[in-house]
């Protein structure tokens, strides 16, 4: 035993190895199942698993002694363990080679190794021979055979310098992290570009389908996006079946029409007209006071005729939130007329004032793409030449006998008007 142990300390010093665990001699006498390697923690893929191989090692029998066989074992371990750091060398849990290659598979198997390492040493340290051989499980191929005979006598210092770079260089070379895929069918608009899917971004063509092959499993965020459409994030979980995605994509629309209350009381129609879909935009719209909503104790219905008086509405505008948000704030700026239309007349109010400048704070809710609740504060400044004779017209007498009216800022050349409420619901086309 001490004899192995200082064979074993002289093979790691001339090898200038760093302390780690490289496992136990199983094939020369010593305990099982230890990992002559490690898996690496970053490789030349993001997805992926290492490949993992059995060593198999085999003296010829009479011409070794326990301390060569012992040496050999060790120095192709120590060589080949760190020669690819996606490969893990796992170490045989049988001192004894099944002659068949089906024999090394099933052994492979028996410990979840994809490949195996097979070497063989005969003619002892003075003419030493060693074969070596390397399988794919998964290719089902021999990838390298090396023969190697130095010609002269060996000792613990030869074969640990340079003796298995041929042995290591092949599974460096050779082999790689086995990346499993499967099959994603994405259908959608010709055109879409796809991010977040391995490998890509990826574009949809003409056909409207795409068929990628992706590894699994996986876990990410597809996002696809569509000129005139609605960009469409969705989180994915791919396995080992084939996926299908059909997007749900939305175009931006290019009109709308909202229906609403101003100040919760008057019927407002408006029409939306996109200058960029679902950002840029232009309201045009009608309000009448001909009839409006009364809740209060002594009307006489909810219901009730109002004053001959509509009011035509002109503003833009642009949103200031992502157009997928289910949420979004605008801002627009504008204007109406005071349209009179009694009996007789059809034209600017000529008695009140003539019309107002606007400027609208409004958010949106979407509880689906072409449908949205829409609140609106709109505070005006209404063009009154005599802003106390404007008040006195446009309110039931007594009603603010001050002459002031919550909600509004009297100024020389006009009034303030901060009490506009608008809230309504869109429909998009």
């Amino acid at each position: 035993m001490r004899g192995r142990l200082s064979a074993l300390l002289l093979l790691l010093a001339a090898l200038a190895l760093p302390a780690q665990e490289v496992g136990t001699a199983a094939g020369a006498g010593g305990s099982t199942g230890a990992t002559a390697g490690v898996a690496s923690g970053a490789s030349g893929s993001e997805f992926g698993r290492p490949r993992y191989m059995i060593y198999l090692f085999e003296a010829e029998q009479g011409t070794f002694t326990p301390q060569q066989s012992f040496l050999l074992y060790n120095s192709v371990l120590a060589a080949v363990a760190q020669a690819n750091k996606d490969v893990v060398i796992l170490e045989s849990p049988d001192p004894a080679v099944p002659w068949t290659s089906e024999g090394k598979e099933e052994l492979a198997r028996r410990v979840n190794a994809d490949c195996w390492l097979h070497v063989s040493a005969s003619g002892g340290f003075d003419n030493l021979t060693v074969e070596a051989s390397t399988f794919d499980i998964l290719r089902q191929e021999t990838t390298s055979e090396e023969t190697i005979h130095p010609g002269f006598a060996v000792d613990s210092r030869s074969i640990a310098r340079g003796f298995w770079d041929n042995v290591a260089g092949a599974i460096r070379g050779d082999y790689s992290r086995v990346i499993d895929l499967t099959t994603l069918t994405v259908k959608g608009q010709p055109g879409t570009e796809l991010a977040g899917i391995p490998g890509g971004p990826y574009r949809i063509d003409s056909s409207g389908v795409l068929v990628q092959k992706v590894p699994y499993p996986s876990v990410f965020t597809l996002r696809a996006r569509a000129g005139g459409f609605y960009d469409i994030e969705r989180p994915m979980a791919l396995g080992i079946d084939p996926t299908e995605v059909v997007l749900d994509q939305v175009r931006k629309p290019w009109i709308g029409v909202e229906a609403s209350l101003s100040s919760l009381q008057f019927p407002m129609v408006r029409a939306w007209i996109s200058v960029i879909p679902a950002q840029v935009f232009v309201r045009v719209g009608i309000c009448t006071h001909m009839i409006g909503l009364y809740p209060i104790d002594n009307a006489s219905a909810l219901l009730v005729t109002g004053s001959p008086l509509s009011f035509l509405t002109l503003d833009a505008g642009l949103y200031v939130l992502p157009p997928e948000s289910l949420f979004r704030l605008f801002a627009a700026a504008g204007g109406y007329l005071r349209i009179s239309h009694p009996a007789g007349y059809f034209g600017l109010d000529q008695e009140g004032a003539p019309g107002a400048a606007t400027l609208a704070l409004g958010a949106e809710y979407s509880p689906s793409r072409r449908v949205r609740l829409v609140v609106t504060y709109e505070p005006a400044f209404i063009f009154a030449s005599d802003p106390q004779e404007f008040i006195s017209i446009s309110f039931v007498p007594n009603t603010y006998p001050s002459g002031n009216v919550p909600g509004y800022v009297k100024l020389p050349w006009g009034i303030v008007d901060f009490r506009n409420v608008y809230l309504g619901v869109r429909v998009d086309f």
